[in-house]
């Protein structure tokens, strides 16, 4: 009786133990295609409690000088952000499967849209200093541009062109390197917006 009453005590830790940790439903997603329900949250929407509705939040690192806001505000609606998100959004709720490829093309045509717009916000800042302030931005502005780069080595050599990543390491890539010269451009534009309230786009939206 007592071997029974222990086997039947025994059975029972079994059950309770099977009951608190359920089987898991994770699929194996090895291999598969790049679709619209796969793919990330939005990346303009940066932030707890950002609202979904109101398009895209910028990063805190925008408009740290001018404090009534207005910076962030023009920031907020500028027509390059405005124009990926609708690309975004379209790529995303498409029910065509999407490749790495094409995504990865999407976050390159606009580094190479902000790209273009940090070179021409620099020189028009540099217009506007001093001998002394145009000096130190130009230190400053060839500093960034040595980070940005060596950053960008470090990360392809290490994690993309050995396959560390998967398929998607580029796409990570170029995310990453279009935000960071976003971000850059943003803080000359804010400079700008220091000295004379002024923000001009290269860019037209094709809304």
């Amino acid at each position: 009786m007592k071997v029974k009453g222990l086997l039947l005590l025994l059975l029972s830790a079994l059950l309770s133990a099977c009951q608190s940790h359920p089987p898991s439903t994770a699929s194996n997603s090895a291999a598969q295609p790049v679709t619209a329900s796969e793919q990330p949250p939005n990346p303009g929407n940066i932030g707890e409690g950002a609202d979904s509705s109101d398009n895209e939040r910028l990063s805190m690192n925008v408009g740290n000088y001018e404090l009534k806001g207005e910076f962030y505000e023009e920031m907020h609606r500028n027509p390059i952000d405005q124009d990926y998100e609708r690309e975004f959004d379209a790529f995303q709720n498409t029910t065509k499967i999407m490749t790495t490829l094409e995504w990865g093309a999407l976050e390159s045509k606009y580094a190479e849209i902000w790209d273009k717009e940090l070179n021409q916000i620099y020189k028009k800042l540099l217009a506007k200093l001093d001998r002394e302030s145009r000096k130190a931005l130009m230190e400053s502005q060839k500093q960034w541009l040595q980070y940005h780069l060596k950053e960008t080595k470090f990360v392809e050599d290490t994690f993309i062109y050995n396959g560390y990543l998967g398929s998607q390491g580029v796409v990570s890539q170029s995310r990453v390197t279009k935000e960071r010269i976003r971000e850059r451009t943003m803080q000359l534009f804010e400079y700008r917006y220091l000295l004379d309230r002024k923000v001009e786009y290269l860019y037209s939206s094709k809304k």
